[in-house]
């Protein structure tokens, strides 16, 4: 009765979305194929002739979160990569706007997106299909405008685009907020840090760069840091090489 009451009680603009967040609970926790649209109304509290009034299906309604689960990847990101930032920035902040504002927020949502695509009828599956694509391409292209601009390796930008949002997408199947000892912050910055950096110890050389560009050098290029450090070895070098010789002349007198 206070579900009935809930809902009459919202706004008509604000039912839908009551709707959808009930069906993305219900396909959640039973899965798509269990659910029925008799769930849906008996957990809101109406009959499911007045459900009708606002969807028309149980397809439709799948259909309408998975275009929910869209603007909201497009949001956030299309607004990031208009921004006056370099390119490395804009990943960055995606990369952050995609774990903290899109997936964590929308852990249920998201479970409903990646898990029953193949449920939805094939003009909606191929309508869903190309706008995930031109997500990617948001992406893609801030890649590839790393990559010319020197910030970036050269390398396929698709592939480098479908391995962020995969490894951003696939916390949904791991990260429950109420047992996860990670927070979101700190899953951000492993990524980013995976992604800078990778995987593999770095040589000393580049240590020393990355010391000098975070201590204080950031006006710097890591070309002109690249000579310094290069120029100060080379003198290393020289100071060794003549006491090496001093100390042979000792060694003969």
């Amino acid at each position: 009765m206070d579900n009935q009451y809930d809902f009459k009680s919202l706004d008509r603009s604000k039912r839908k979305q009551k709707i959808i967040d009930t069906a993305i609970d219900l396909f959640h926790k039973k899965g798509y194929r269990a659910t029925t649209l008799d769930d849906v109304s008996k957990r809101l509290g109406i009959s499911k002739a007045a459900l009708y009034h606002y969807v028309s299906s149980k397809e439709n309604l799948l259909s309408n979160i998975y275009i929910q689960a869209l603007e909201n990847f497009f949001r956030d990101t299309y607004e990031i990569s208009e921004l006056d930032l370099s390119p490395d920035e804009k990943v960055k902040l995606i990369i952050r706007s995609h774990i903290k504002n899109i997936i964590t927020k929308n852990l249920p949502m998201f479970a409903v997106f990646f898990s029953e695509e193949n449920q939805l009828h094939e003009s909606d599956f191929q309508k869903i299909r190309e706008e995930k694509k031109k997500y990617n391409k948001i992406i893609e292209k801030i890649i590839e405008e790393g990559i010319s601009k020197g910030l970036f390796r050269k390398a396929d930008p698709k592939l480098q685009s479908y391995a962020i949002i995969g490894m951003c997408n696939w916390i949904y199947k791991w990260y429950n907020p109420d047992y996860s000892s990670y927070s979101t912050e700190e899953i951000s910055d492993h990524f980013i840090d995976l992604l800078e950096k990778g995987y593999l110890k770095s040589n000393r050389q580049e240590d020393l760069v990355n010391l000098a560009v975070s201590v204080g050098a950031s006006k710097k290029s890591k070309h002109e840091i690249k000579k310094q450090i290069y120029h100060k070895l080379k003198n290393q070098c020289r100071n060794l090489i003549k006491l090496i010789d001093e100390f042979e002349n000792i060694s003969k007198q």
